[in-house]
């Protein structure tokens, strides 16, 4: 990997942009200058400046304070979200492709149900049933997303059984689970990492999106989404309070995108 990002500056360039972005928002409660949530109404609406970097909200709140917060609401639970659904489709996906038969049938069944309708839509559908809430919003992308990694991993099991040494491994004695932890997880994973990675830039935008349109993470959150959403009604006047929140959304997401775009031409995915 280290050889990879050494001939490639631009997937190096983005997995530094990760990495800084990880660690300030790790470390946000003490790179913050002022309180992400305590009013000013002294300075209201101000211009970016060495005392305020990223300039104020319309409440005096500073907002390079608010987007630092923001990376643990807005990208943090992105890799949470990602997590949880590739654990869930790497047991579903792996049992399907290699047991086949009516399991293979049933869940394949399933899953062409909620890879017929575009996340987005699925998702909101499932947030207006469970109505509003981070929680649910969590768990409405994760209900809307798993049926495509569990394709994507039916697929790389397939493949994998076809590989010389998977026969030999099978005529040594090894079937079930032990076969499948030993043989065919380790051989797609680098597959399903590279595809998760390329995720995480849209689970981020969906979340944004969201919250922009109001049926994601409510005020005073500082996530990207809603500052945002508040940065709409100043958009004359205070430029600077959507400006940075959306340069960060940007920013994020292409990095995660060229980090995933460059991986997957590596391990040469479709």
């Amino acid at each position: 990997m280290i050889a990879f990002a050494w001939n490639n500056k631009l997937f190096a360039v983005s997995l530094a942009v990760i990495v800084l972005l990880v660690a300030a928002g790790i470390l946000a409660p003490w790179l913050q200058p002022y309180d992400p949530f305590q009013p000013d109404y002294g300075s209201k609406l101000q211009k970016p400046s060495l005392q305020h970097v990223f300039g104020t909200d319309y409440l005096g709140r500073d907002i390079y304070s608010r987007v630092l917060l923001g990376i643990k609401h807005s990208v943090f639970p992105a890799f949470i979200v990602l997590m949880l659904v590739v654990l869930i489709s790497l047991i579903l996906g792996t049992l399907s492709g290699y047991y086949g038969g009516r399991l293979d049938m049933l869940l394949m069944s399933i899953t062409d149900l909620f890879v017929a309708v575009p996340n987005i839509l699925l998702t909101i559908v499932i947030i207006g049933f469970l109505g509003f809430g981070m929680e649910n919003v969590y768990l409405a992308i994760m209900l809307s997303w798993w049926a495509r990694y569990v394709r994507i991993i039916r697929g790389l099991v397939h493949d994998v059984k076809k590989e010389p040494y998977m026969l030999a491994s099978r005529v040594s004695g090894s079937f079930g689970l032990p076969h499948m932890a030993r043989h065919i997880l380790p051989n797609m994973m680098p597959q399903v990492l590279t595809l998760s990675i390329l995720d995480v830039s849209r689970v981020i935008l969906t979340l944004s999106g969201l919250s922009f349109l109001g049926i994601g993470a409510q005020p005073p959150s500082p996530e990207w989404g809603v500052m945002l959403l508040d940065g709409k009604s100043y958009l004359q006047i205070a430029p600077w309070m959507g400006f940075f929140p959306g340069l960060m959304v940007f920013m994020t997401a292409c990095a995660f995108q060229i980090s995933g775009e460059k991986l997957r031409s590596r391990y040469k995915l479709k």
